[in-house]
Protein backbone atom coordinates (compact mmCIF):
# COMPACT_ATOMS: atom_id res chain seq x y z
CA UNK A 1 0.00 0.00 0.00
CA UNK A 2 1.72 3.40 -1.26
CA UNK A 3 0.97 7.00 0.56
CA UNK A 4 -0.22 7.87 -2.73
CA UNK A 5 -3.13 5.67 -2.61
CA UNK A 6 -7.11 5.62 -1.80
CA UNK A 7 -6.40 2.83 0.81
CA UNK A 8 -3.77 4.55 2.71
CA UNK A 9 -5.82 8.13 3.07
CA UNK A 10 -8.73 6.12 3.63
CA UNK A 11 -6.72 4.33 6.82
CA UNK A 12 -5.44 7.71 7.83
CA UNK A 13 -8.26 9.12 7.80
CA UNK A 14 -10.23 6.35 10.15
CA UNK A 15 -7.15 6.22 12.49
CA UNK A 16 -7.25 10.38 12.82
CA UNK A 17 -10.91 10.84 13.37
CA UNK A 18 -10.90 7.49 15.45
CA UNK A 19 -14.06 5.58 13.63
CA UNK A 20 -14.26 2.15 13.28
CA UNK A 21 -15.04 0.01 10.35
CA UNK A 22 -18.43 -1.22 11.34
CA UNK A 23 -19.45 2.87 11.88
CA UNK A 24 -18.44 3.35 8.31
CA UNK A 25 -20.37 0.51 7.45
CA UNK A 26 -23.38 1.90 9.40
CA UNK A 27 -23.39 5.04 8.06
CA UNK A 28 -22.93 4.10 4.20
CA UNK A 29 -25.59 1.12 4.50
CA UNK A 30 -22.84 -1.12 3.47
CA UNK A 31 -21.27 -4.33 4.85
CA UNK A 32 -18.48 -4.36 7.64
CA UNK A 33 -16.22 -6.65 4.99
CA UNK A 34 -16.76 -4.18 2.22
CA UNK A 35 -14.93 -1.26 4.10
CA UNK A 36 -12.17 -3.46 4.97
CA UNK A 37 -11.49 -4.32 1.06
CA UNK A 38 -11.52 -0.55 0.76
CA UNK A 39 -8.84 -0.31 2.97
CA UNK A 40 -6.67 -3.03 1.35
CA UNK A 41 -7.21 -1.85 -1.57
CA UNK A 42 -10.12 -3.48 -2.72
CA UNK A 43 -12.62 -1.06 -5.65
CA UNK A 44 -15.08 1.49 -4.80
CA UNK A 45 -17.94 2.84 -7.09
CA UNK A 46 -18.65 6.31 -7.49
CA UNK A 47 -21.98 6.63 -5.54
CA UNK A 48 -20.34 5.05 -2.57
CA UNK A 49 -17.18 7.00 -2.94
CA UNK A 50 -19.37 10.55 -2.65
CA UNK A 51 -20.90 8.78 0.54
CA UNK A 52 -17.55 8.08 2.29
CA UNK A 53 -16.23 11.51 1.25
CA UNK A 54 -19.47 13.04 2.77
CA UNK A 55 -19.28 11.14 5.68
CA UNK A 56 -15.70 11.78 6.23
CA UNK A 57 -15.92 15.44 5.65
CA UNK A 58 -13.17 15.90 2.55
CA UNK A 59 -13.14 15.96 -1.14
CA UNK A 60 -13.66 13.16 -2.62
CA UNK A 61 -11.48 13.54 -5.84
CA UNK A 62 -8.65 14.00 -3.08
CA UNK A 63 -9.44 11.03 -0.91
CA UNK A 64 -10.23 8.65 -3.79
CA UNK A 65 -7.05 9.91 -6.59
CA UNK A 66 -4.91 12.59 -4.28
CA UNK A 67 -3.97 16.16 -3.64
CA UNK A 68 -2.40 16.74 -7.09
CA UNK A 69 -5.53 15.32 -9.11
CA UNK A 70 -8.13 17.57 -6.74
CA UNK A 71 -5.93 20.96 -7.30
CA UNK A 72 -6.16 20.02 -11.07
CA UNK A 73 -9.87 19.68 -10.84
CA UNK A 74 -9.80 22.86 -9.20
CA UNK A 75 -7.57 25.21 -11.50
CA UNK A 76 -9.02 23.92 -14.55
CA UNK A 77 -11.93 26.02 -16.33
CA UNK A 78 -14.99 24.31 -16.28
CA UNK A 79 -17.25 24.85 -19.10
CA UNK A 80 -21.44 25.01 -17.82
CA UNK A 81 -23.15 24.35 -20.65
CA UNK A 82 -26.75 26.29 -20.61
CA UNK A 83 -29.80 24.26 -20.13
CA UNK A 84 -31.07 24.76 -23.28
CA UNK A 85 -35.27 23.86 -24.54
CA UNK A 86 -34.32 20.70 -25.90
CA UNK A 87 -32.00 19.84 -22.71
CA UNK A 88 -34.90 20.52 -20.38
CA UNK A 89 -37.01 18.60 -22.49
CA UNK A 90 -34.51 15.42 -22.78
CA UNK A 91 -34.16 16.10 -18.76
CA UNK A 92 -38.06 15.72 -18.21
CA UNK A 93 -38.28 12.77 -20.53
CA UNK A 94 -35.90 10.70 -18.46
CA UNK A 95 -37.48 11.97 -14.81
CA UNK A 96 -41.06 10.86 -16.52
CA UNK A 97 -39.44 7.50 -17.61
CA UNK A 98 -38.11 6.91 -14.07
CA UNK A 99 -41.18 7.96 -12.21
CA UNK A 100 -43.01 5.49 -14.93
CA UNK A 101 -40.64 2.12 -13.55
CA UNK A 102 -40.63 2.86 -10.63
CA UNK A 103 -44.40 2.87 -10.11
CA UNK A 104 -44.26 -0.30 -12.71
CA UNK A 105 -41.97 -2.20 -10.76
CA UNK A 106 -43.30 -1.36 -7.22
CA UNK A 107 -46.84 -2.60 -8.36
CA UNK A 108 -45.62 -5.49 -10.19
CA UNK A 109 -43.67 -6.14 -6.63
CA UNK A 110 -40.39 -6.95 -8.80
CA UNK A 111 -37.00 -5.98 -6.90
CA UNK A 112 -33.88 -5.20 -8.64
CA UNK A 113 -30.61 -5.90 -7.27
CA UNK A 114 -26.87 -5.54 -8.00
CA UNK A 115 -24.30 -7.37 -6.43
CA UNK A 116 -20.67 -6.56 -6.96
CA UNK A 117 -18.73 -9.21 -7.03
CA UNK A 118 -15.16 -7.15 -5.95
CA UNK A 119 -16.44 -5.39 -3.45
CA UNK A 120 -18.90 -7.23 -1.40
CA UNK A 121 -21.49 -4.47 -2.01
CA UNK A 122 -25.04 -5.47 -2.79
CA UNK A 123 -27.93 -2.70 -3.70
CA UNK A 124 -31.85 -3.58 -3.81
CA UNK A 125 -34.16 -1.32 -5.46
CA UNK A 126 -36.12 1.26 -2.70
CA UNK A 127 -39.31 -1.89 -2.76
CA UNK A 128 -37.41 -4.50 -1.17
CA UNK A 129 -38.59 -4.33 2.31
CA UNK A 130 -42.24 -4.70 1.00
CA UNK A 131 -41.25 -7.93 -1.38
CA UNK A 132 -38.76 -9.38 1.15
CA UNK A 133 -40.29 -8.30 4.11
CA UNK A 134 -37.08 -7.04 5.20
CA UNK A 135 -34.71 -3.94 5.09
CA UNK A 136 -31.85 -5.55 3.06
CA UNK A 137 -28.34 -3.62 3.32
CA UNK A 138 -25.66 -5.79 2.83
CA UNK A 139 -25.20 -9.78 2.25
CA UNK A 140 -25.39 -10.56 5.50
CA UNK A 141 -28.32 -9.00 6.28
CA UNK A 142 -29.78 -10.41 3.60
CA UNK A 143 -28.27 -14.60 3.96
CA UNK A 144 -29.42 -14.34 8.06
CA UNK A 145 -33.30 -14.98 6.76
CA UNK A 146 -32.23 -17.52 4.02
CA UNK A 147 -33.27 -21.08 5.64
CA UNK A 148 -29.90 -22.76 5.66
CA UNK A 149 -31.64 -25.63 3.62
CA UNK A 150 -31.30 -23.50 0.89
CA UNK A 151 -28.11 -21.72 1.14
CA UNK A 152 -26.04 -24.36 -1.15
CA UNK A 153 -28.27 -24.48 -3.49
CA UNK A 154 -28.15 -20.39 -3.99
CA UNK A 155 -24.13 -20.80 -3.69
CA UNK A 156 -23.56 -23.38 -6.03
CA UNK A 157 -25.97 -21.18 -8.80
CA UNK A 158 -24.20 -17.90 -8.31
CA UNK A 159 -20.98 -20.21 -8.68
CA UNK A 160 -21.95 -21.63 -11.63
CA UNK A 161 -22.91 -18.18 -12.99
CA UNK A 162 -19.83 -16.39 -12.81
CA UNK A 163 -17.70 -19.62 -13.61
CA UNK A 164 -19.65 -19.78 -17.00
CA UNK A 165 -20.79 -16.10 -17.28
CA UNK A 166 -24.63 -17.64 -17.73
CA UNK A 167 -27.76 -16.41 -16.39
CA UNK A 168 -29.79 -18.48 -13.78
CA UNK A 169 -32.74 -18.51 -11.83
CA UNK A 170 -34.36 -20.10 -9.01
CA UNK A 171 -36.52 -19.96 -6.36
CA UNK A 172 -35.57 -19.51 -2.66
CA UNK A 173 -37.54 -18.76 1.13
CA UNK A 174 -37.42 -15.72 3.30
CA UNK A 175 -38.20 -16.54 6.95
CA UNK A 176 -40.53 -13.58 7.85
CA UNK A 177 -40.45 -11.42 11.60
CA UNK A 178 -43.46 -13.48 12.37
CA UNK A 179 -41.95 -16.79 11.61
CA UNK A 180 -43.48 -17.41 8.23
CA UNK A 181 -42.20 -18.74 5.03
CA UNK A 182 -41.88 -15.89 1.60
CA UNK A 183 -40.74 -17.50 -1.77
CA UNK A 184 -38.54 -15.82 -3.73
CA UNK A 185 -38.15 -15.90 -7.35
CA UNK A 186 -34.77 -14.86 -8.51
CA UNK A 187 -33.31 -14.45 -11.90
CA UNK A 188 -30.23 -12.83 -12.46
CA UNK A 189 -27.07 -12.24 -15.14
CA UNK A 190 -23.37 -11.91 -14.38
CA UNK A 191 -21.65 -8.47 -16.13
CA UNK A 192 -18.69 -8.53 -17.49
CA UNK A 193 -15.79 -5.85 -17.53
CA UNK A 194 -13.88 -5.00 -21.63
CA UNK A 195 -11.29 -7.15 -20.23
CA UNK A 196 -13.79 -10.52 -19.77
CA UNK A 197 -13.63 -10.11 -16.51
CA UNK A 198 -16.86 -11.04 -14.17
CA UNK A 199 -17.28 -8.23 -11.78
CA UNK A 200 -20.74 -7.81 -10.67
CA UNK A 201 -24.37 -10.02 -11.03
CA UNK A 202 -27.44 -7.96 -11.77
CA UNK A 203 -31.14 -9.51 -11.10
CA UNK A 204 -34.78 -8.94 -10.33
CA UNK A 205 -36.61 -10.96 -7.57
CA UNK A 206 -40.48 -11.13 -7.49
CA UNK A 207 -42.50 -12.47 -4.76
CA UNK A 208 -43.68 -16.27 -5.52
CA UNK A 209 -45.37 -16.92 -2.06
CA UNK A 210 -48.55 -17.51 -3.97
CA UNK A 211 -47.68 -19.64 -6.56
CA UNK A 212 -46.11 -21.45 -4.23
CA UNK A 213 -48.86 -22.07 -1.62
CA UNK A 214 -51.05 -22.98 -4.59
CA UNK A 215 -49.17 -25.61 -5.65
CA UNK A 216 -48.67 -27.35 -2.57
CA UNK A 217 -52.44 -27.08 -2.07
CA UNK A 218 -52.81 -28.86 -5.31
CA UNK A 219 -50.31 -31.55 -4.48
CA UNK A 220 -51.58 -31.98 -1.29
CA UNK A 221 -55.47 -32.50 -3.50
CA UNK A 222 -54.03 -34.58 -5.68
CA UNK A 223 -52.57 -37.05 -2.46
CA UNK A 224 -55.24 -36.86 -0.86
CA UNK A 225 -57.76 -37.90 -4.50
CA UNK A 226 -55.27 -40.34 -5.08
CA UNK A 227 -55.52 -41.98 -1.54
CA UNK A 228 -59.25 -41.94 -1.96
CA UNK A 229 -58.74 -43.45 -5.49
CA UNK A 230 -56.73 -46.75 -4.34
CA UNK A 231 -58.40 -47.06 -1.26
CA UNK A 232 -62.12 -46.88 -1.92
CA UNK A 233 -64.05 -50.86 -2.69
CA UNK A 234 -65.58 -49.86 -5.64
CA UNK A 235 -63.76 -49.65 -9.15
CA UNK A 236 -62.08 -46.79 -9.97
CA UNK A 237 -61.21 -45.54 -13.96
CA UNK A 238 -60.16 -41.91 -15.34
CA UNK A 239 -60.64 -42.12 -19.17
CA UNK A 240 -59.52 -39.25 -21.08
CA UNK A 241 -61.98 -37.45 -23.85
CA UNK A 242 -61.07 -39.61 -26.41
CA UNK A 243 -62.02 -42.83 -23.37
CA UNK A 244 -58.40 -43.53 -23.07
CA UNK A 245 -58.14 -45.01 -19.99
CA UNK A 246 -55.21 -43.24 -17.93
CA UNK A 247 -55.30 -44.98 -14.29
CA UNK A 248 -57.47 -47.25 -12.66
CA UNK A 249 -57.62 -48.45 -8.69
CA UNK A 250 -56.22 -51.75 -7.40
CA UNK A 251 -60.37 -52.82 -6.72
CA UNK A 252 -61.05 -52.29 -10.75
CA UNK A 253 -58.21 -54.52 -11.44
CA UNK A 254 -59.62 -57.30 -9.27
CA UNK A 255 -63.02 -57.39 -10.85
CA UNK A 256 -61.43 -57.50 -13.87
CA UNK A 257 -59.08 -60.04 -13.07
CA UNK A 258 -55.86 -59.01 -12.06
CA UNK A 259 -54.25 -57.54 -15.02
CA UNK A 260 -53.88 -53.88 -14.75
CA UNK A 261 -51.78 -52.95 -17.91
CA UNK A 262 -55.09 -54.52 -20.20
CA UNK A 263 -57.21 -51.84 -18.75
CA UNK A 264 -55.03 -48.78 -19.47
CA UNK A 265 -54.94 -46.95 -22.80
CA UNK A 266 -57.48 -48.20 -25.46
CA UNK A 267 -57.94 -51.49 -23.54
CA UNK A 268 -60.90 -50.31 -21.15
CA UNK A 269 -63.71 -49.55 -23.51
CA UNK A 270 -63.73 -52.19 -25.51
CA UNK A 271 -63.91 -54.75 -22.08
CA UNK A 272 -67.09 -52.09 -21.40
CA UNK A 273 -68.87 -51.29 -24.61
CA UNK A 274 -72.18 -50.16 -22.46
CA UNK A 275 -69.97 -48.17 -20.49
CA UNK A 276 -68.49 -46.56 -23.99
CA UNK A 277 -71.97 -45.97 -25.39
CA UNK A 278 -73.24 -44.34 -22.76
CA UNK A 279 -69.73 -42.02 -22.03
CA UNK A 280 -70.13 -40.73 -25.65
CA UNK A 281 -73.64 -39.63 -25.17
CA UNK A 282 -73.00 -37.46 -21.98
CA UNK A 283 -73.06 -33.43 -22.10
CA UNK A 284 -71.78 -30.97 -20.65
CA UNK A 285 -75.62 -30.32 -19.86
CA UNK A 286 -75.67 -33.92 -18.66
CA UNK A 287 -72.31 -34.29 -17.25
CA UNK A 288 -73.27 -37.33 -14.99
CA UNK A 289 -75.38 -41.11 -15.38
CA UNK A 290 -75.94 -44.21 -13.56
CA UNK A 291 -76.39 -47.22 -15.78
CA UNK A 292 -76.12 -51.20 -15.79
CA UNK A 293 -73.08 -52.72 -17.79
CA UNK A 294 -71.46 -55.55 -18.43
CA UNK A 295 -67.48 -55.73 -17.59
CA UNK A 296 -65.22 -57.95 -19.51
CA UNK A 297 -62.72 -60.20 -17.52
CA UNK A 298 -59.09 -60.89 -18.61
CA UNK A 299 -60.61 -64.81 -18.65
CA UNK A 300 -63.16 -63.59 -21.11
CA UNK A 301 -66.32 -64.01 -18.79
CA UNK A 302 -68.32 -61.05 -17.93
CA UNK A 303 -69.16 -59.34 -14.89
CA UNK A 304 -72.47 -57.54 -14.36
CA UNK A 305 -71.70 -53.92 -13.18
CA UNK A 306 -73.27 -51.31 -12.05
CA UNK A 307 -71.47 -47.94 -13.18
CA UNK A 308 -71.47 -44.09 -12.07
CA UNK A 309 -69.58 -41.98 -14.44
CA UNK A 310 -68.97 -37.92 -14.19
CA UNK A 311 -68.20 -35.66 -17.22
CA UNK A 312 -65.67 -33.02 -16.35
CA UNK A 313 -63.15 -30.53 -17.48
CA UNK A 314 -59.78 -29.98 -16.48
CA UNK A 315 -58.49 -25.82 -16.85
CA UNK A 316 -57.27 -25.88 -20.24
CA UNK A 317 -61.08 -27.09 -21.20
CA UNK A 318 -60.25 -30.93 -22.00
CA UNK A 319 -62.57 -32.95 -20.95
CA UNK A 320 -61.94 -36.46 -18.99
CA UNK A 321 -64.49 -39.11 -16.98
CA UNK A 322 -64.39 -40.14 -13.72
CA UNK A 323 -65.86 -43.96 -13.38
CA UNK A 324 -67.10 -46.05 -10.19
CA UNK A 325 -68.36 -49.05 -10.62
CA UNK A 326 -69.01 -52.04 -8.25
CA UNK A 327 -70.98 -56.10 -9.08
CA UNK A 328 -74.07 -55.85 -9.50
Amino acid sequence: MTENSFAFRLKELLEHKKLTLQAVANALDVSRPAVHKWTRGGEIDYEKLRKLAAFLDVNWIWLRYGEQARQEAETSSAVELPMTDMRRRYTAEIMESEARMKLAQEGARIVTWEWNLITDDVTYSSNVEAVYGWRIVSNESFWKHVPADDVPMMNAAYEESVRTGKAHEFDFRLVQPDGSIRWISSRATPVRELDGRIVKIVGISMDNTARKLAEQSLREQQARFRAVFELTSEGMALLDGELRCESVNAALVQMAGGDAEALLGDGFAPRCAEAEARLRKMTRNRPRATFAAELQRDDGSRLPVTVRAVLERSEDGASYYALAMRPA
